[in-house]
Protein backbone atom coordinates (compact mmCIF):
# COMPACT_ATOMS: atom_id res chain seq x y z
CA UNK A 1 0.00 0.00 0.00
CA UNK A 2 1.19 3.81 -0.64
CA UNK A 3 3.10 5.19 2.32
CA UNK A 4 1.63 8.51 0.60
CA UNK A 5 -2.05 8.19 1.84
CA UNK A 6 -3.37 11.08 3.48
CA UNK A 7 -4.25 10.77 7.53
CA UNK A 8 -8.12 11.38 6.42
CA UNK A 9 -10.26 9.11 5.06
CA UNK A 10 -13.74 10.15 3.29
CA UNK A 11 -17.00 8.81 2.90
CA UNK A 12 -18.87 9.01 -0.72
CA UNK A 13 -21.66 10.84 1.79
CA UNK A 14 -18.40 13.48 2.39
CA UNK A 15 -17.33 12.93 -0.81
CA UNK A 16 -20.31 14.31 -2.83
CA UNK A 17 -21.10 16.99 -0.57
CA UNK A 18 -17.31 18.62 -1.62
CA UNK A 19 -18.26 17.70 -5.52
CA UNK A 20 -21.74 19.38 -4.67
CA UNK A 21 -20.35 22.43 -3.11
CA UNK A 22 -17.26 22.57 -5.82
CA UNK A 23 -20.49 22.80 -8.57
CA UNK A 24 -21.96 25.69 -6.69
CA UNK A 25 -18.97 27.61 -7.33
CA UNK A 26 -18.44 26.85 -10.89
CA UNK A 27 -21.17 27.08 -12.46
CA UNK A 28 -23.42 24.29 -11.21
CA UNK A 29 -20.72 21.62 -13.04
CA UNK A 30 -17.47 19.28 -11.56
CA UNK A 31 -16.42 18.68 -15.27
CA UNK A 32 -13.06 20.76 -14.84
CA UNK A 33 -12.71 17.75 -11.72
CA UNK A 34 -13.65 15.07 -14.18
CA UNK A 35 -10.33 16.84 -16.48
CA UNK A 36 -7.99 16.54 -13.59
CA UNK A 37 -8.98 12.72 -12.55
CA UNK A 38 -8.62 12.06 -15.90
CA UNK A 39 -5.41 13.66 -16.43
CA UNK A 40 -4.19 12.10 -13.15
CA UNK A 41 -4.83 8.64 -14.22
CA UNK A 42 -2.87 9.23 -17.02
CA UNK A 43 -0.13 10.34 -15.16
CA UNK A 44 -0.02 7.20 -13.00
CA UNK A 45 -0.75 5.01 -16.04
CA UNK A 46 2.63 6.90 -18.07
CA UNK A 47 4.53 5.87 -14.54
CA UNK A 48 4.16 2.26 -14.84
CA UNK A 49 4.76 2.04 -18.68
CA UNK A 50 5.76 5.89 -20.55
CA UNK A 51 5.37 3.27 -23.96
CA UNK A 52 2.86 0.63 -24.12
CA UNK A 53 1.98 -0.95 -27.03
CA UNK A 54 -1.98 -1.29 -26.59
CA UNK A 55 -3.75 0.25 -23.65
CA UNK A 56 -7.56 -0.42 -23.29
CA UNK A 57 -10.05 1.78 -21.46
CA UNK A 58 -13.27 0.53 -20.24
CA UNK A 59 -15.83 2.53 -19.52
CA UNK A 60 -19.77 2.64 -18.24
CA UNK A 61 -22.25 5.17 -18.39
CA UNK A 62 -21.92 7.22 -15.36
CA UNK A 63 -19.02 9.61 -14.18
CA UNK A 64 -16.43 7.15 -13.73
CA UNK A 65 -16.60 6.43 -17.02
CA UNK A 66 -16.37 10.06 -18.34
CA UNK A 67 -13.46 10.05 -16.32
CA UNK A 68 -12.33 7.21 -18.55
CA UNK A 69 -12.86 9.25 -21.88
CA UNK A 70 -10.52 12.22 -20.76
CA UNK A 71 -7.68 9.47 -20.20
CA UNK A 72 -8.66 8.15 -23.59
CA UNK A 73 -8.20 11.96 -25.13
CA UNK A 74 -4.94 12.09 -23.14
CA UNK A 75 -4.07 8.89 -25.02
CA UNK A 76 -5.12 10.30 -28.26
CA UNK A 77 -3.23 13.11 -27.90
CA UNK A 78 -0.25 11.81 -27.10
CA UNK A 79 -0.32 8.88 -30.04
CA UNK A 80 -0.21 6.06 -27.58
CA UNK A 81 -2.10 3.18 -29.34
CA UNK A 82 -5.33 2.52 -27.47
CA UNK A 83 -9.02 0.76 -28.13
CA UNK A 84 -12.12 2.30 -26.12
CA UNK A 85 -14.66 0.18 -25.04
CA UNK A 86 -17.88 1.40 -23.74
CA UNK A 87 -21.16 -0.22 -21.95
CA UNK A 88 -23.33 1.91 -23.35
CA UNK A 89 -23.06 5.84 -24.08
CA UNK A 90 -23.57 8.39 -20.83
CA UNK A 91 -26.83 10.22 -20.43
CA UNK A 92 -27.00 13.53 -22.83
CA UNK A 93 -27.43 16.06 -20.14
CA UNK A 94 -24.14 14.32 -17.43
CA UNK A 95 -20.99 15.40 -17.32
CA UNK A 96 -20.13 11.98 -18.23
CA UNK A 97 -21.66 12.92 -21.49
CA UNK A 98 -19.83 16.40 -22.33
CA UNK A 99 -16.59 14.17 -21.79
CA UNK A 100 -17.65 11.20 -24.31
CA UNK A 101 -18.94 14.37 -26.72
CA UNK A 102 -15.34 16.09 -26.08
CA UNK A 103 -13.41 12.32 -27.15
CA UNK A 104 -15.42 11.56 -30.70
CA UNK A 105 -15.34 15.27 -31.09
CA UNK A 106 -11.42 14.88 -31.38
CA UNK A 107 -11.36 11.71 -33.23
CA UNK A 108 -11.93 9.24 -30.62
CA UNK A 109 -13.83 5.65 -31.69
CA UNK A 110 -15.95 4.07 -29.19
CA UNK A 111 -16.66 0.41 -29.47
CA UNK A 112 -19.46 -1.57 -27.65
CA UNK A 113 -18.15 -5.27 -27.72
CA UNK A 114 -15.64 -6.73 -26.39
CA UNK A 115 -12.35 -7.89 -28.20
CA UNK A 116 -11.12 -11.99 -28.56
CA UNK A 117 -8.06 -11.81 -26.67
CA UNK A 118 -6.82 -14.65 -28.32
CA UNK A 119 -7.32 -12.73 -31.48
CA UNK A 120 -5.40 -9.72 -30.58
CA UNK A 121 -2.50 -11.94 -28.69
CA UNK A 122 -2.08 -13.71 -32.30
CA UNK A 123 -2.04 -10.08 -34.03
CA UNK A 124 0.57 -8.83 -31.43
CA UNK A 125 -2.32 -6.05 -30.09
CA UNK A 126 -2.83 -7.39 -26.67
CA UNK A 127 -2.98 -5.16 -24.05
CA UNK A 128 -0.56 -4.10 -21.46
CA UNK A 129 -2.67 -1.66 -19.73
CA UNK A 130 -6.16 -1.73 -18.72
CA UNK A 131 -7.95 1.43 -17.20
CA UNK A 132 -11.26 0.37 -15.36
CA UNK A 133 -13.83 2.94 -15.60
CA UNK A 134 -16.68 1.40 -14.97
CA UNK A 135 -18.15 1.34 -11.79
CA UNK A 136 -17.44 4.16 -9.53
CA UNK A 137 -18.23 5.05 -5.98
CA UNK A 138 -22.16 4.57 -5.64
CA UNK A 139 -22.57 0.54 -6.01
CA UNK A 140 -24.85 -0.75 -3.48
CA UNK A 141 -25.10 -4.78 -4.78
CA UNK A 142 -23.52 -7.09 -7.14
CA UNK A 143 -23.40 -5.55 -10.50
CA UNK A 144 -25.57 -7.27 -12.90
CA UNK A 145 -24.77 -8.41 -16.78
CA UNK A 146 -23.04 -6.98 -18.52
CA UNK A 147 -21.13 -5.61 -15.85
CA UNK A 148 -19.88 -8.80 -14.54
CA UNK A 149 -18.81 -9.87 -17.88
CA UNK A 150 -16.80 -6.84 -18.36
CA UNK A 151 -15.23 -7.62 -15.15
CA UNK A 152 -14.27 -10.73 -15.87
CA UNK A 153 -12.70 -10.07 -18.97
CA UNK A 154 -10.43 -7.54 -17.49
CA UNK A 155 -9.35 -10.07 -15.14
CA UNK A 156 -8.57 -12.71 -17.91
CA UNK A 157 -5.89 -10.43 -19.23
CA UNK A 158 -2.40 -10.16 -18.37
CA UNK A 159 -2.85 -6.39 -18.24
CA UNK A 160 -1.67 -3.66 -15.36
CA UNK A 161 -4.95 -2.54 -14.28
CA UNK A 162 -5.50 1.10 -13.31
CA UNK A 163 -9.05 1.61 -11.53
CA UNK A 164 -10.38 5.34 -11.39
CA UNK A 165 -11.81 5.91 -7.91
CA UNK A 166 -12.44 2.32 -6.93
CA UNK A 167 -11.95 -1.17 -8.90
CA UNK A 168 -15.67 -1.72 -10.56
CA UNK A 169 -17.65 -4.49 -8.34
CA UNK A 170 -15.89 -3.33 -4.39
CA UNK A 171 -18.42 -0.70 -2.47
CA UNK A 172 -16.51 2.52 -1.64
CA UNK A 173 -17.69 2.59 1.58
CA UNK A 174 -17.65 -1.05 3.39
CA UNK A 175 -14.97 -2.94 1.29
CA UNK A 176 -17.40 -5.59 0.64
CA UNK A 177 -16.85 -7.47 -3.08
CA UNK A 178 -20.48 -8.61 -3.99
CA UNK A 179 -19.77 -11.34 -6.04
CA UNK A 180 -17.12 -10.19 -8.14
CA UNK A 181 -14.69 -6.92 -8.63
CA UNK A 182 -11.92 -5.64 -10.76
CA UNK A 183 -8.63 -7.23 -9.42
CA UNK A 184 -6.48 -3.48 -9.96
CA UNK A 185 -2.75 -3.17 -9.72
CA UNK A 186 -3.21 0.34 -8.69
CA UNK A 187 -6.17 2.52 -7.97
CA UNK A 188 -6.23 6.00 -8.41
CA UNK A 189 -8.61 7.54 -5.76
CA UNK A 190 -9.84 11.27 -6.53
CA UNK A 191 -10.33 13.65 -3.75
CA UNK A 192 -9.88 11.91 -0.85
CA UNK A 193 -9.08 8.00 0.27
CA UNK A 194 -12.44 6.07 0.55
CA UNK A 195 -12.80 3.80 3.47
CA UNK A 196 -13.77 0.43 1.49
CA UNK A 197 -10.42 0.55 -0.09
CA UNK A 198 -8.75 -0.23 3.43
CA UNK A 199 -10.23 -2.82 4.59
CA UNK A 200 -12.19 -6.07 5.06
CA UNK A 201 -12.22 -8.09 1.12
CA UNK A 202 -11.03 -4.65 -0.66
CA UNK A 203 -7.09 -5.68 0.29
CA UNK A 204 -7.04 -8.27 -2.04
CA UNK A 205 -8.47 -5.62 -4.76
CA UNK A 206 -7.12 -2.50 -4.72
CA UNK A 207 -3.45 -2.99 -5.31
CA UNK A 208 -1.26 0.03 -4.27
CA UNK A 209 -3.62 3.11 -4.04
CA UNK A 210 -2.80 6.51 -4.93
CA UNK A 211 -4.73 9.72 -3.90
CA UNK A 212 -5.13 12.52 -6.01
CA UNK A 213 -7.64 15.71 -4.50
CA UNK A 214 -7.63 17.62 -7.78
CA UNK A 215 -6.56 20.86 -6.61
CA UNK A 216 -9.22 20.78 -3.78
CA UNK A 217 -8.92 21.83 0.22
CA UNK A 218 -10.71 18.85 1.14
CA UNK A 219 -9.66 18.55 4.82
CA UNK A 220 -12.27 21.00 5.76
CA UNK A 221 -14.84 18.67 5.06
CA UNK A 222 -13.54 16.03 7.18
CA UNK A 223 -16.05 14.69 9.46
CA UNK A 224 -18.70 16.89 8.69
CA UNK A 225 -21.45 14.51 8.52
CA UNK A 226 -20.44 11.63 11.06
CA UNK A 227 -23.75 11.69 12.59
CA UNK A 228 -25.85 11.36 9.16
CA UNK A 229 -27.45 7.98 9.05
CA UNK A 230 -25.37 5.77 7.23
CA UNK A 231 -26.90 1.86 7.04
CA UNK A 232 -28.27 2.69 10.46
CA UNK A 233 -25.58 3.81 12.18
CA UNK A 234 -23.89 6.76 12.47
CA UNK A 235 -20.36 6.78 11.70
CA UNK A 236 -17.14 8.85 13.27
CA UNK A 237 -14.61 11.03 11.53
CA UNK A 238 -11.98 8.01 9.87
CA UNK A 239 -8.28 8.03 9.87
CA UNK A 240 -5.67 5.97 8.90
CA UNK A 241 -2.35 5.61 11.38
CA UNK A 242 0.50 3.74 10.59
CA UNK A 243 3.81 2.63 13.05
CA UNK A 244 4.86 6.45 12.61
CA UNK A 245 2.29 8.05 13.28
CA UNK A 246 2.49 6.46 17.05
CA UNK A 247 6.25 7.03 17.87
CA UNK A 248 5.68 9.74 19.72
CA UNK A 249 2.70 8.21 21.95
CA UNK A 250 5.31 5.27 22.58
CA UNK A 251 6.39 5.19 26.69
CA UNK A 252 10.06 6.78 27.64
CA UNK A 253 11.87 5.82 30.43
CA UNK A 254 13.84 8.21 32.64
CA UNK A 255 16.92 7.16 33.71
CA UNK A 256 16.00 6.04 37.53
CA UNK A 257 13.08 4.02 36.50
CA UNK A 258 12.62 0.62 38.08
CA UNK A 259 10.55 -2.25 37.16
CA UNK A 260 7.64 -0.75 39.70
CA UNK A 261 7.68 1.88 37.12
CA UNK A 262 6.78 0.21 34.06
CA UNK A 263 3.56 -1.16 35.25
CA UNK A 264 2.34 -4.61 36.63
CA UNK A 265 0.26 -6.67 34.15
CA UNK A 266 -1.85 -9.69 35.17
CA UNK A 267 -2.69 -12.14 32.08
CA UNK A 268 -5.27 -14.58 33.07
CA UNK A 269 -5.98 -17.69 30.51
CA UNK A 270 -4.30 -20.77 29.65
CA UNK A 271 -6.46 -23.96 30.98
CA UNK A 272 -5.27 -27.45 30.81
CA UNK A 273 -3.80 -27.82 27.00
CA UNK A 274 -4.08 -24.59 25.94
CA UNK A 275 -1.03 -22.75 27.65
CA UNK A 276 0.60 -21.68 24.61
CA UNK A 277 -1.74 -18.61 23.98
CA UNK A 278 -0.97 -17.09 27.50
CA UNK A 279 2.41 -18.00 27.45
CA UNK A 280 2.75 -15.81 24.37
CA UNK A 281 0.92 -13.06 25.36
CA UNK A 282 3.06 -13.11 28.67
CA UNK A 283 6.25 -12.46 26.57
CA UNK A 284 4.96 -9.99 24.13
CA UNK A 285 3.74 -7.44 27.42
CA UNK A 286 7.58 -8.61 28.78
CA UNK A 287 9.04 -7.63 25.12
CA UNK A 288 6.72 -4.19 24.81
CA UNK A 289 8.15 -3.19 28.12
CA UNK A 290 6.00 -3.93 30.91
CA UNK A 291 8.23 -4.10 34.38
CA UNK A 292 6.28 -6.97 35.87
CA UNK A 293 4.01 -9.79 34.46
CA UNK A 294 1.92 -12.49 36.34
CA UNK A 295 0.28 -14.89 34.72
CA UNK A 296 -2.75 -17.03 36.29
CA UNK A 297 -3.19 -20.09 34.23
CA UNK A 298 -3.44 -23.38 35.28
CA UNK A 299 -0.54 -24.71 37.69
CA UNK A 300 -0.02 -27.91 35.11
CA UNK A 301 1.21 -24.79 33.16
CA UNK A 302 3.46 -23.21 35.45
CA UNK A 303 6.07 -25.27 34.55
CA UNK A 304 6.56 -24.49 31.23
CA UNK A 305 5.46 -21.42 31.38
CA UNK A 306 9.11 -20.42 33.53
CA UNK A 307 11.23 -22.69 31.59
CA UNK A 308 10.35 -20.92 28.58
CA UNK A 309 10.55 -17.41 29.98
CA UNK A 310 11.63 -17.36 33.97
CA UNK A 311 10.51 -13.61 34.05
CA UNK A 312 7.19 -14.40 33.97
CA UNK A 313 5.44 -15.00 37.54
CA UNK A 314 2.80 -17.48 38.14
CA UNK A 315 -0.49 -17.89 39.45
CA UNK A 316 -3.13 -20.81 40.00
CA UNK A 317 -6.20 -19.23 38.43
CA UNK A 318 -8.42 -22.14 40.14
CA UNK A 319 -7.08 -20.48 43.45
CA UNK A 320 -9.84 -17.71 44.69
CA UNK A 321 -7.32 -16.11 47.52
CA UNK A 322 -4.41 -16.18 44.72
CA UNK A 323 -6.74 -14.64 42.50
CA UNK A 324 -7.67 -11.90 44.53
CA UNK A 325 -4.13 -10.98 45.56
CA UNK A 326 -3.24 -11.00 42.24
CA UNK A 327 -5.99 -8.47 40.92
CA UNK A 328 -5.58 -6.27 43.94
CA UNK A 329 -1.76 -6.37 42.60
CA UNK A 330 -2.13 -5.79 38.96
CA UNK A 331 -2.73 -1.92 37.24
CA UNK A 332 -3.90 -3.60 34.22
CA UNK A 333 -5.92 -7.08 33.63
CA UNK A 334 -6.16 -8.99 30.59
CA UNK A 335 -8.17 -12.07 29.89
CA UNK A 336 -9.20 -15.05 27.50
CA UNK A 337 -6.31 -16.45 25.72
CA UNK A 338 -5.97 -20.04 26.19
CA UNK A 339 -9.08 -19.42 29.20
CA UNK A 340 -11.30 -21.60 27.46
CA UNK A 341 -15.59 -21.65 28.10
CA UNK A 342 -15.52 -23.61 31.77
CA UNK A 343 -17.61 -22.45 34.88
CA UNK A 344 -14.44 -21.73 35.99
CA UNK A 345 -13.49 -19.29 33.08
CA UNK A 346 -16.98 -17.96 33.45
CA UNK A 347 -16.17 -16.87 36.94
CA UNK A 348 -12.90 -15.77 36.39
CA UNK A 349 -14.42 -13.59 33.49
CA UNK A 350 -16.84 -11.75 36.29
CA UNK A 351 -14.16 -10.91 38.56
CA UNK A 352 -12.22 -9.56 36.24
CA UNK A 353 -15.21 -7.29 35.35
CA UNK A 354 -16.08 -6.74 38.89
CA UNK A 355 -12.88 -5.71 39.71
CA UNK A 356 -12.64 -1.67 38.05
CA UNK A 357 -9.78 -1.87 36.77
CA UNK A 358 -8.19 -1.52 33.21
CA UNK A 359 -8.74 -4.50 31.18
CA UNK A 360 -7.98 -6.27 28.17
CA UNK A 361 -10.91 -8.83 27.18
CA UNK A 362 -9.58 -11.29 23.92
CA UNK A 363 -10.76 -15.14 22.91
CA UNK A 364 -12.54 -16.70 24.98
CA UNK A 365 -13.28 -14.42 27.72
CA UNK A 366 -15.41 -12.36 24.96
CA UNK A 367 -17.42 -15.49 23.60
CA UNK A 368 -18.21 -15.84 27.46
CA UNK A 369 -19.34 -12.33 27.39
CA UNK A 370 -21.22 -12.82 24.57
CA UNK A 371 -23.12 -16.08 26.23
CA UNK A 372 -23.69 -14.72 29.37
CA UNK A 373 -24.39 -10.48 29.14
CA UNK A 374 -22.19 -9.39 31.19
CA UNK A 375 -21.65 -5.59 31.18
CA UNK A 376 -18.52 -3.76 30.62
CA UNK A 377 -16.59 -1.00 32.48
CA UNK A 378 -15.49 2.10 30.24
CA UNK A 379 -11.93 1.06 31.19
CA UNK A 380 -12.06 -1.91 28.85
CA UNK A 381 -10.56 -2.74 25.67
CA UNK A 382 -11.85 -5.22 23.44
CA UNK A 383 -10.03 -7.13 20.60
CA UNK A 384 -12.40 -9.51 19.07
CA UNK A 385 -11.78 -10.97 15.49
CA UNK A 386 -14.61 -11.35 13.22
CA UNK A 387 -15.94 -14.81 14.49
CA UNK A 388 -16.02 -13.10 18.01
CA UNK A 389 -17.63 -9.78 17.32
CA UNK A 390 -20.42 -11.53 15.44
CA UNK A 391 -20.96 -13.60 18.37
CA UNK A 392 -21.00 -10.11 20.45
CA UNK A 393 -23.41 -8.66 18.24
CA UNK A 394 -25.51 -11.67 17.75
CA UNK A 395 -24.82 -11.86 13.89
CA UNK A 396 -23.01 -13.72 11.27
CA UNK A 397 -19.63 -13.39 10.50
CA UNK A 398 -20.64 -12.25 6.85
CA UNK A 399 -22.62 -9.55 8.27
CA UNK A 400 -19.52 -8.23 9.77
CA UNK A 401 -17.30 -8.45 7.20
CA UNK A 402 -20.01 -6.92 5.12
CA UNK A 403 -19.75 -3.89 7.06
CA UNK A 404 -16.64 -3.70 9.73
CA UNK A 405 -17.05 -0.04 9.82
CA UNK A 406 -20.46 -0.16 11.28
CA UNK A 407 -19.88 -3.89 13.22
CA UNK A 408 -16.69 -1.61 15.44
CA UNK A 409 -19.37 1.44 15.74
CA UNK A 410 -22.19 -0.67 17.23
CA UNK A 411 -19.85 -3.09 19.23
CA UNK A 412 -18.15 0.18 20.96
CA UNK A 413 -21.69 1.45 21.23
CA UNK A 414 -22.03 -1.54 23.12
CA UNK A 415 -19.31 -1.13 25.77
CA UNK A 416 -18.22 1.83 26.26
CA UNK A 417 -14.42 1.42 26.00
CA UNK A 418 -12.57 0.88 22.89
CA UNK A 419 -12.88 -1.87 20.53
CA UNK A 420 -10.12 -3.32 18.13
CA UNK A 421 -11.53 -5.01 15.37
CA UNK A 422 -9.21 -7.99 13.75
CA UNK A 423 -9.12 -8.68 10.28
CA UNK A 424 -7.09 -7.01 7.03
CA UNK A 425 -7.25 -3.18 7.63
CA UNK A 426 -7.69 -3.37 11.20
CA UNK A 427 -10.35 -1.24 13.07
CA UNK A 428 -10.22 0.95 16.28
CA UNK A 429 -13.05 2.64 18.16
CA UNK A 430 -12.97 4.96 20.92
CA UNK A 431 -16.35 6.45 20.64
CA UNK A 432 -15.03 9.26 18.95
CA UNK A 433 -13.20 8.00 15.60
CA UNK A 434 -12.38 5.09 13.66
CA UNK A 435 -8.99 4.48 13.00
CA UNK A 436 -7.79 2.39 10.10
CA UNK A 437 -4.28 0.47 11.34
CA UNK A 438 -2.85 -0.22 7.84
CA UNK A 439 -0.29 -1.70 9.69
CA UNK A 440 0.52 -5.69 9.03
CA UNK A 441 1.27 -8.89 6.83
CA UNK A 442 -0.43 -12.10 5.45
CA UNK A 443 2.90 -13.80 7.29
CA UNK A 444 0.57 -12.97 10.59
CA UNK A 445 -1.95 -15.32 9.45
CA UNK A 446 -0.59 -18.33 12.06
CA UNK A 447 -1.98 -18.76 15.72
CA UNK A 448 -1.06 -17.37 18.29
CA UNK A 449 -0.81 -13.55 16.86
CA UNK A 450 -3.59 -12.01 18.57
CA UNK A 451 -2.37 -13.66 22.11
CA UNK A 452 0.97 -11.86 21.71
CA UNK A 453 -1.35 -8.72 20.56
CA UNK A 454 -3.32 -8.89 23.73
CA UNK A 455 0.03 -9.09 25.45
CA UNK A 456 1.52 -5.71 23.90
CA UNK A 457 -1.29 -4.06 24.48
CA UNK A 458 -1.79 -4.49 28.17
CA UNK A 459 2.01 -3.79 28.59
CA UNK A 460 1.53 -0.06 26.80
CA UNK A 461 -1.29 0.50 29.19
CA UNK A 462 0.34 -0.08 32.16
CA UNK A 463 3.22 2.56 30.99
CA UNK A 464 1.12 4.97 31.19
CA UNK A 465 -0.57 5.09 27.47
CA UNK A 466 -4.64 5.89 27.79
CA UNK A 467 -7.04 2.89 26.13
CA UNK A 468 -6.77 4.47 22.56
CA UNK A 469 -3.04 5.14 22.91
CA UNK A 470 -2.04 1.53 23.72
CA UNK A 471 -4.63 0.15 21.42
CA UNK A 472 -3.74 1.67 18.44
CA UNK A 473 0.38 1.77 19.42
CA UNK A 474 0.00 -1.93 20.30
CA UNK A 475 -1.85 -2.80 16.62
CA UNK A 476 0.53 -1.05 15.05
CA UNK A 477 3.85 -2.52 16.84
CA UNK A 478 2.10 -6.07 16.24
CA UNK A 479 1.40 -5.12 12.42
CA UNK A 480 4.94 -3.37 11.63
CA UNK A 481 6.67 -6.55 13.29
CA UNK A 482 4.39 -9.10 11.27
CA UNK A 483 5.38 -7.04 8.14
CA UNK A 484 8.90 -7.22 9.41
CA UNK A 485 9.20 -10.47 10.31
CA UNK A 486 7.81 -11.66 6.76
CA UNK A 487 10.15 -9.41 4.57
CA UNK A 488 13.25 -10.58 6.06
CA UNK A 489 12.24 -14.24 6.53
CA UNK A 490 9.47 -14.90 4.80
CA UNK A 491 5.63 -14.75 4.63
CA UNK A 492 5.01 -18.58 5.05
CA UNK A 493 6.06 -20.12 8.51
CA UNK A 494 6.22 -17.46 10.65
CA UNK A 495 5.34 -17.71 13.98
CA UNK A 496 3.97 -15.20 16.70
CA UNK A 497 7.13 -15.79 18.50
CA UNK A 498 8.88 -14.53 15.59
CA UNK A 499 7.71 -11.07 15.88
CA UNK A 500 9.21 -10.84 19.57
CA UNK A 501 12.64 -9.22 18.89
CA UNK A 502 10.84 -6.53 16.17
CA UNK A 503 8.42 -5.72 18.87
CA UNK A 504 11.46 -5.04 21.04
CA UNK A 505 13.04 -2.75 18.87
CA UNK A 506 9.66 -1.23 17.49
CA UNK A 507 8.55 -0.18 21.14
CA UNK A 508 11.89 1.42 21.75
CA UNK A 509 11.63 3.39 18.78
CA UNK A 510 13.90 1.86 16.63
CA UNK A 511 12.52 0.92 13.23
CA UNK A 512 15.43 1.64 11.18
CA UNK A 513 17.27 -1.38 12.97
CA UNK A 514 13.69 -3.31 13.23
CA UNK A 515 13.86 -3.67 9.43
CA UNK A 516 17.52 -4.92 8.89
CA UNK A 517 18.55 -3.34 6.20
CA UNK A 518 21.97 -2.48 7.04
CA UNK A 519 24.91 -4.26 7.10
CA UNK A 520 27.27 -5.20 9.72
CA UNK A 521 31.03 -5.33 9.63
CA UNK A 522 31.60 -8.59 8.21
CA UNK A 523 30.14 -7.08 5.00
CA UNK A 524 26.75 -9.45 5.77
CA UNK A 525 23.06 -8.18 6.27
CA UNK A 526 22.24 -7.86 9.25
CA UNK A 527 19.84 -10.30 10.63
CA UNK A 528 18.17 -9.62 13.38
CA UNK A 529 17.27 -13.17 14.08
CA UNK A 530 20.62 -13.91 13.68
CA UNK A 531 21.85 -11.52 16.64
CA UNK A 532 19.39 -12.82 18.47
CA UNK A 533 20.27 -16.28 18.63
CA UNK A 534 24.22 -15.01 19.07
CA UNK A 535 23.15 -12.93 22.23
CA UNK A 536 20.91 -15.67 24.04
CA UNK A 537 23.68 -18.43 22.91
CA UNK A 538 26.43 -16.04 24.61
CA UNK A 539 24.12 -15.85 27.79
CA UNK A 540 23.89 -19.42 27.83
CA UNK A 541 27.09 -20.09 27.73
CA UNK A 542 29.57 -16.99 28.65
CA UNK A 543 32.91 -19.33 27.64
Amino acid sequence: MSTTLPHHVFTTQEIRMIEQEHAQGNNGHCYDLMEKAGRAVFDEMRQVNAHPNMVYVLTGKGNNGGDGYIVAAMLLKHRIPFRLFALGAPHPESEAYTAFSYFTQVGGIVEYELPNLDDEAAQGNSPDIIIDALLGTGLESAPRDPLGHWIDFINSTKAYVISVDVPSGLNADTGTVYTDSVIANKTVCMLGLKPGLITGDAVDYVGEIKVSHLGVDVNSYHGKISASEVDGAPYFPLYLSTYEDIIADLPVRTKSAHKGDSGRVLLIGGSLGYGGAISLAGQGALRAGAGLVKVATDKANSGALNAARPELMTVDMADDESMAQALAWADVIAIGPGLGQSARAEALVDMVLSADKSTILDADALNIVSQHGMSFNKRTILTPHPGEAARLLGTSVDKINADRYKAVYELQQHSGGVVLLKGAGTLVCDGKSIVIVTEGSPAMASGGMGDLLTGIIAALRAQGLSQMQATLAGACVHGRSGQLSGEDFGIMGTLALDLLPYVRYLVNKRPGLASQRHRDAAGQEFSLARYEAQVNAMLTNPA
